[in-house]
């Protein structure tokens, strides 16, 4: 017998329907593909952010427990839980202590044995040479003026001024400035202030910020960590002075990149870190991602 062949219906009709069993698989092959894409970049964001976190929350760890403020790019700083500015970028001061071993200095003063007068403290078990030596390992060069002193009082609740210090001999450290109304028992000594904010708002033109040659969209999603700078001297130092300034300008690095939002408050006598990130994935769609820290 002789075999039929196809027609030419049925040939149309066969490639019809395998053309439409393509598509079908290309759009699930497409659908797999980038949710695989989104869980990549998910995962990708995850581990960014919360490394931010991390690093930010070490710093605090060690803050001088009054230093730490909410400042607008304006340069208005108040405390976290304040009300009049719109607070953009984090501050704090870091203790020395980080660095120091026990009995390096006591962090508490002998009133009795103290001056109000002369500005002098007695502070009990202060080396002075460990001191001399411990920040030139830590900076690479000493002078005393870049060591800052704040009150710290009960409960971490004392004076939030820092003051300029010097030491005559082992015990003793003197400060300057206008003296304080209270003088507390318990103390920091502070070696270094801390920012962190997002170059959407800060200074665009600032010398730190314009030496990264960063592009305008990568600047303004770019979180940043400002260190290796001390307000308290005289004159004073800025985290990231603008370019007309002729104050010292910190150390600035990148703690993390496509950060759209920062926050920090104050809840309950703890700090609450926020950080939102987003990257665009093939075909326009975002992933957003939001995470949180709480720093004791």
């Amino acid at each position: 017998m002789m075999r039929r062949g196809y027609t030419l219906i049925e040939i149309i009709i066969t490639i019809a329907i395998t053309g439409i069993l393509s598509v079908g698989m290309f759009k699930a092959f497409e659908a797999i593909t980038l949710r695989s894409e989104k869980a990549k970049i998910l995962a990708t964001l995850s581990i960014d952010s919360q490394s931010a976190l991390d690093q930010i929350s070490i710093l605090l760890y060690n803050r001088a427990p009054m230093s730490v403020q909410g400042c607008d790019n304006a340069g208005h700083c108040e405390p976290l839980d304040g009300t009049l500015y719109t607070k953009t970028i984090l501050t704090w001061y870091g203790t020395a202590s980080e660095s120091y071993e026990a009995g390096d200095y006591s962090a508490f003063v002998d009133m009795n044995r103290s001056d109000y007068g002369t500005k002098m403290l007695y502070t009990p078990n202060t080396d002075f040479n460990a001191i001399q030596t411990t920040q030139t390992n830590k900076w690479g060069a000493f002078t005393w003026n870049n060591i800052g002193l704040i009150f710290s009082g009960t409960f971490d609740q004392g004076n939030p001024s820092t003051y300029q210090i010097s030491m005559s001999q082992s015990n003793q450290i003197l400060f300057t400035g206008v003296a304080p109304t209270t003088i507390y028992e318990k103390y920091n000594l502070v070696d270094s202030a801390y920012a962190v904010a997002r170059g959407a708002d800060i200074d665009k033109t600032a010398p730190c910020i314009t030496a990264l040659n960063l592009s305008a969209t990568a600047l303004d999603n770019t979180l940043f960590l400002f260190d290796d700078y001390r307000p308290w001297k005289t004159p004073t130092e800025s985290f990231c002075a603008d370019s007309a300034a002729a104050n010292r300008v910190g150390k600035v690095s990148i703690l993390a990149t496509q950060v759209n939002a920062f926050r920090a408050q104050t809840i309950n006598g703890t700090i609450r870190l926020s950080i939102d990130t987003n990257r665009t994935v093939r075909g326009g769609n975002p992933v957003r991602l939001s995470k949180q820290k709480v720093v004791f």
